[in-house]
């Protein structure tokens, strides 16, 4: 009834916020689970956690890179190194997508950043459609690279090492890309797009090299201090707002101090709403587990898959990846971890590894229809009709869907990196 309920009011065009608090709270009172006075701490208690903090500060760093000129220079770089490949402009943007999404944790953030890569591709004989998706396609690494606040979320609810999350996200990031930029150099050679001609030598590589170092360094810093044991995922978000305001302060000088009380501003904006969420779902979450849901799902699953890992993973993957059309990842991490994890341990699923399927799935969300936020900014930057970007991103969609599917079916690929750092 809860789970008919909160679409009943998302159809009727109520915020996902309130459409998921709404349901709760219905079921909650026609059913007299409990005292309304326990709805009070269901919603503070989803948000009073240390680990949670470093989600607005992961917020805070993304917001001050998209205006530190840090991407300018990461796409220079790149470019240096690729412009000669065919398609080297494209996958210079999915490149610089993985760096800046293991820089902010977030995909807004990247987008906002690479936004300008959209026009700089269409000046160079790139189609627009085109490079509106291959942008809005880059920045799906913001959810799944480390530090990824999508999997502070899942290590939050199903009570996982961050650490290894972190870990397990940088396969999944890796196979993307490779997948991505495979799919470009051949579209690329089969379209013959024209190939960026930008002076190479050697003195202009190392003003490349040094332009960007201090951003190439900021994923050694932040992850090398949580695998160090230097510092927690959580410390790490305050080192990342440190280091990127010490950078910009004294190297690349592009914030002015006037524009902090803006950027903070904006920040704390998308920190509430991402935190409204949170602490609405926190109250549908907990009826869904108080009247049995999350059991029945888990025996229906079960019993659709007979017991097996492959037909669950392939039932669990379609879930993840229709509930994506319709909520954004941090409704859908909150709603579904609860419902889908016990059917996945019950077939003997690594919890760490569906973490990432999990998050890798979810990041497709940014770019399919008919939410697809990043493929969204991603047009209105282009100036181009929504419906003609998500046509040119399709193709895109499908890689990520090819990728998914290594990604699930061979753990290995995950958990290497998990056994190797934690």
């Amino acid at each position: 009834m809860a789970l008919l309920l909160f679409f009943v009011f998302l159809l009727a065009n109520f915020p996902i916020s309130i459409s998921l608090g709404l349901a709760g709270v219905v079921v909650f009172a026609y059913n007299h689970i409990a005292p309304f006075t326990t709805l009070p701490q269901i919603f503070s208690g989803a948000i009073d956690s240390f680990t949670l903090l470093a989600i607005p500060l992961f917020i805070v760093a993304g917001n001050m890179i998209a205006q530190t000129g840090l991407a300018t220079r990461l796409v220079y770089l790149a470019q240096f190194m690729l412009g000669r490949v065919p398609g080297g402009l494209a996958i210079t943007v999915i490149v610089a997508g993985a760096f800046l999404g293991a820089l902010s944790g977030s995909n807004v953030a990247a987008i906002a950043a690479l936004g300008f890569m959209i026009g700089a591709m269409q000046k160079a004989g790139y189609p627009l459609g085109f490079s509106c998706a291959t942008v809005a396609a880059g920045c799906t690494f913001g959810v799944v690279i480390p530090p990824s606040i999508n999997l502070i979320l899942y290590g939050v609810i199903s009570n996982s090492s961050i650490p290894a999350l972190f870990a397990a996200g940088i396969g999944p990031g890796l196979i993307l890309a490779v997948v991505l930029c495979a799919y470009i150099f051949f579209v690329a050679k089969k379209r013959k797009f024209p190939i960026a001609e930008i002076e190479r030598t050697g003195k202009e590589f190392r003003r490349a090299l040094k332009d960007a170092f201090w951003g190439l360094m900021a994923p050694v810093i932040i992850l090398g201090g949580i695998y160090g044991g230097i510092f927690t995922a959580t410390e790490a978000a305050a080192v990342a707002v440190v280091y990127v305001f010490i950078i910009d302060r004294f190297v690349y000088r592009q914030i002015r101090l006037k524009d902090y009380p803006y950027l903070m501003l904006q920040s704390g904006i998308t920190t509430g709403v991402v935190m409204l969420i949170l602490a609405m779902a926190s109250i549908l979450s907990f009826i869904l587990m108080i009247d049995g849901t999350a059991m029945q799902v888990r025996d229906w699953l079960l019993a659709a898959s007979g017991g097996s890992a492959v037909i669950m993973l392939l039932l669990v993957n379609f879930i993840l990846f229709f509930a994506g059309a319709f909520l954004d990842p941090v409704s859908a991490i909150f709603l579904l971890v609860p419902l889908l994890l016990p059917a996945v341990q019950a077939v003997g699923v690594d919890t760490i590894h569906f973490g990432a399927i999990m998050t890798t799935n979810l990041s497709m969300a940014h770019i399919t229809p008919p939410i697809g936020l990043a493929l969204y900014l991603a047009s209105q930057i282009a100036g181009i009709r929504f419906t003609q970007a998500a046509k040119a991103v399709v193709p895109f969609v499908i890689c990520e869907m090819f990728a998914l599917m290594i990604i699930t079916y061979f753990p290995g690929f995950t958990l290497f990196f998990v056994n190797l750092l934690t």
